[in-house]
């Protein structure tokens, strides 16, 4: 059962794109632009923990953004519960399940390993 419905904020972050090694081009987590969005609905779906070599933890999370709310890309980083999450695969297309819906966005969290 999801948290409160459409009453969450969450925090997105946008890295910019800096000279990495090797003549590629990395993010730049440590001066992300950061954008608060409230209307959100978050709920913790799954997880699992991996003990082989070293201890690891995979938490999955599922965020329903508000209609109209900016776009969340695979370039881009979730805050939300005292947690910094991935985003996992291309998020969904609001405008598929018509115009008063938001876009569905799949998170991930990994820790150790």
């Amino acid at each position: 059962m999801p948290g409160p419905i459409g009453r969450q904020s969450i925090t997105l972050l946008e890295a910019p794109l800096v000279a990495g090694d090797y003549n590629t081009q990395v993010r730049d987590w440590d001066n992300a632009a950061a954008l608060t969005i409230s209307g959100c609905t978050v709920d913790y779906t799954s997880n699992s923990r991996t003990r082989q070599a070293g201890d690891q933890t995979t938490t999955r999370a599922q965020l329903y953004m508000p209609p109209r709310a900016v776009t969340v890309t695979t370039d881009m980083r979730v805050q939300w519960d005292g947690r910094t999450w991935e985003v996992d695969g291309v998020p969904s297309h609001a405008e598929g399940a018509g115009l008063l819906s938001g876009q569905v966005v799949a998170l991930l969290e990994v820790k150790g390993g």
